[in-house]
């Protein structure tokens, strides 16, 4: 099978907020797909104190089935504020079971995220997955097999 998938705006952000651990100090987290394989993430945080940031994300590697089903994103903005940012909001504390922060790359780990859904089962099917932006949406184009 060879299907290409547009998720939208909306339902990303659905998923990340379904996803959100309750203890993180950020009140809303909102995704917007760019252009060129880029993503836009406002947080705001739950503190009147701290003004809402925006993070610019770019994917630096695909995912590859079966060895490395792991998604790669590298900040394309803020360089050495990175830091701040992370002072200011523990960003990899609010990560998600099977995203975690090394430096200035996000490391999405596909199998983990399917397994936290209950499709632990379908991702062994997945041939290859590379995912597109383009503004308001993401485009998964999967090869799978049985």
């Amino acid at each position: 099978m060879s299907a290409s998938i547009p998720v939208s705006e909306r339902l990303i952000n659905e998923l990340v907020t379904a996803s959100m651990p309750p203890n993180v100090p950020v009140k809303e987290a909102h995704v917007r797909p760019e252009p060129g394989e880029r993503f836009a993430i406002r947080l705001t945080p739950k503190s009147g104190f701290l003004p809402a940031l925006t993070i610019k994300l770019a994917i630096e590697r695909q995912p590859e089935f079966p060895a490395s089903p792991e998604l790669v994103l590298r900040m394309a903005t803020m360089g050495g504020l990175f830091g701040l940012a992370t002072a200011a909001f523990p960003i990899a504390q609010m990560l998600p079971p099977g995203v975690r922060l090394d430096g200035e790359l996000i490391y999405v780990d596909l199998r983990a995220m399917a397994a936290q859904r209950g499709a632990a089962d379908l991702i062994q099917y997945v041939r290859q997955l590379r995912i597109t932006t383009e503004a308001g949406r993401a485009i998964l184009h999967v090869e799978a097999a049985i």
